[in-house]
């Protein structure tokens, strides 16, 4: 009888130590299980959260129309104060070039921002041309430059193109744009993720901070301006001529007077009544 109870006892305990170990185990297996879950749902908190972060840190296009002002008002007090005309220039040419800052925007973008650009600016409508026209010593030239410059700071994969009178007025206009850009970056151009990809007396080529698509281009060519005479300047000095044109076959040729055209020929008599 003593010895039944003993062996009892023994198989009570084991059976005991096997069940502990059983829910030990259980336990680990779950707390396992936990631990992965949590650290599955924190790294993707963590990874939404950086991914929220980029997207709260990209610029919108009505930053970066804040940018390109905040760039002018920048050179204003590096001692390039900008006049009450620069002033409108720059203004005029801002709403022509207002669609650029939507250039790497998806379709369609520009048409639904269209009236908060024209409530935020307090403008009635956008033209996408401007024309001045000034005297001399208003500073049409350095305008240009000051927003090209602004504009290859603020603008991205923007391509400007500037026709200038003469050789020396392009290079002179380029010139200006790097000086101004610059000066606002504060003379340091990594320090705001640009790089200089290629440069020479007609053209800048940057990478901007904003990858390899981000290539901002200034192209500044000399082109030649030549009045092409007209009649009516070649017969101004003849205040006392008659103009006909006349169409059809030609006369012979002893009788050929004046001018020869495209669409027939201009014949210029001179009026003995007068």
């Amino acid at each position: 009888m003593p010895a039944v109870l003993v062996q009892t006892r023994e198989v009570n305990t084991s059976t005991a130590l096997v069940r502990e170990m059983a829910l030990r185990h259980t336990v680990q297996v779950g707390t396992h299980k936990r631990q992965k879950v949590q650290s599955a749902l924190s790294a993707r908190i963590r990874a939404a959260q950086l991914h929220t972060g980029k997207l709260s840190k990209k610029k919108t296009p009505m930053m970066r129309m804040r940018e390109c002002r905040n760039a002018l008002a920048l050179l204003d007090t590096t001692g390039w104060n900008r006049s009450f005309h620069q002033r409108q220039f720059h203004e005029d040419f801002l709403k022509a070039c207002t669609r650029t800052f939507w250039k790497m925007e998806p379709p369609g973008s520009f048409a639904r921002c269209h009236q908060q650009v024209l409530q935020e600016n307090s403008w009635e409508h956008l033209a996408q041309e401007v024309l001045i026209s000034t005297p001399r010593r208003f500073g049409k030239t350095i305008s240009v430059s000051m927003f090209a410059a602004a504009m290859l700071y603020s603008a991205p994969a923007v391509e400007l193109s500037i026709y200038s009178t003469c050789k020396r007025i392009s290079q002179k206009l380029l010139r200006g744009v790097v000086k101004f850009f610059y000066e606002i970056c504060a003379q340091d151009l990594g320090k705001h993720n640009f790089r200089i990809r290629r440069q020479n007396m007609e053209e800048i080529v940057l990478v901007g901070p904003e990858g390899e698509r981000d290539v901002r281009i200034v192209n500044s060519y000399p082109s030649k301006v030549r009045a092409t005479p007209c009649f009516a300047c070649a017969c101004s000095a003849l205040p006392t001529t008659r103009l006909s044109l006349r169409s059809g076959p030609p006369p012979p040729t002893g009788e050929r007077s004046g001018f020869e055209s495209r669409w027939g020929r201009l014949r210029i008599e001179r009026d003995l009544r007068v």
